[in-house]
């Protein structure tokens, strides 16, 4: 079989960022596939050149690195099992040369979703610029997460790094239109996260199916005080127990938290709630494929210029639920999914197939 070397997001201990991981290493499989994940493990001279070379200024530089200070301790122990029982992964890579052995095998390299685009970091890494030029790269649903790019030199740092893909998707439209206008003439197609390239069945088979309990989860990425108490008084409306899937400190502090989960616990825990509250893309995401009420609460301000809102956008437009209402489920919304999970299969059929007949450029021999 043919392999596919990977490099999407593996290390920040995001319950979302690892399911969609697996997903697509399993999307892969089921496609005839051998997926290897690039395992990623940058070192600190390669954290701090990347952030230096891609345009960012000092000061937002200096904010990473006390943000990242200040999260705090993670479940990395279950992470790091989970990524190791159910991923098929390289030897781990600190920097370019290590990434460039470990792609050598590899017939396509495929950058996979999540944010490994959004021109916050914008890590030419997550573009294979490690790769030889003829080795032929596809991208599958990887988000910008931002409706403008923020300044002229990201603009040209983006188009050189995508100009080399043979087949380009991404995951938003608003994302799409940033790379029409960089890359122009060339066909861009906005394609689900790989989470919707598995059925409930499959995710279910993973976590194992949970008897329905009567809890309301949030899974909150940020700690907003409006979004707590639509919680609390959606709970005690419908006589839930309120159950945090807890990353934030006001979730920890909280009675009946699952604190730090590993995405097994994450994933049962979502199976097994009556209602969903959240602000985050993946946990509205499987709320959606697992057939859960769901409220998602926007993050952002639209009018902020750092706005990732987009994400939510896409998956109200994918499952027709109407912006800024609850979504809730139908079989109006299965067969969405169902139709959204075909076409995203067959365009990474497609586009993988193509690029091996790509000579690295974007043009087919």
């Amino acid at each position: 079989m043919k392999t596919a070397g990977i490099m999407t997001f593996l290390h920040n201990e995001n319950c979302g960022s690892a399911l969609q991981a697996y997903a697509l290493q399993t999307a892969l499989r089921g496609l005839g596939w051998t997926p290897l994940g690039l395992d990623y493990r940058p070192s600190r001279a390669e954290q701090v050149r990347n952030l230096l070379s891609s345009g960012n200024s000092p000061a937002v530089v200096l904010d990473s690195v006390l943000r990242r200070r200040g999260k705090g301790a993670r479940n990395t122990a279950g992470f790091e099992r989970f990524l190791r029982e159910r991923l098929t992964l390289s030897a781990p890579c600190p920097d370019r040369p290590a990434l460039r052995r470990a792609a050598a095998g590899c017939d396509v390299l495929l950058c996979g979703s999540d944010q490994i685009w959004s021109p916050e970091w914008l890590n030419p890494n997550y573009f294979f610029a490690f790769a030889p030029k003829e080795q032929p790269r596809v991208s599958y649903a990887p988000s910008l997460g931002v409706a403008a790019m923020p300044s002229p030199r990201k603009m040209r740092i983006l188009q050189k790094c995508v100009s080399p893909f043979a087949a380009v998707s991404v995951r938003e439209e608003a994302g799409r239109e940033i790379l029409r206008r960089l890359l122009p003439g060339r066909e861009i197609a906005v394609m689900p996260d790989p989470v919707f390239l598995l059925t409930r069945a499959d995710w279910l088979a993973l976590c194992g199916e949970p008897a329905t309990e009567p809890t309301l989860v949030t899974y909150f990425l940020s700690d907003q005080p409006a979004h707590w108490t639509l919680a609390e008084e959606t709970a005690a409306r419908e006589g839930l127990a309120l159950r945090p899937l807890a990353i934030t400190a006001q979730a920890r502090a909280r009675a009946g938290a699952i604190d730090n989960p590993d995405p097994l616990q994450w994933l049962a825990a979502m199976a097994a709630a009556s209602r969903v509250v959240t602000d985050s893309f993946h946990g509205a995401a499987f709320a959606a494929l697992l057939g859960k009420p769901v409220t998602v609460c926007r993050r952002w301000r639209d009018d902020d210029a750092a706005s990732k809102n987009s994400r939510i956008d896409q998956l109200f437009a994918l499952t027709g639920w109407t912006p800024g209402a609850e979504g809730l489920p139908s079989p109006e919304v299965e067969d969405r999914l169902a139709a959204e999970r075909q076409r995203g299969l067959d365009w990474l059929a497609g586009a993988l197939s193509s690029a091996l007949s790509a000579d690295g450029s974007g043009e087919a021999r």
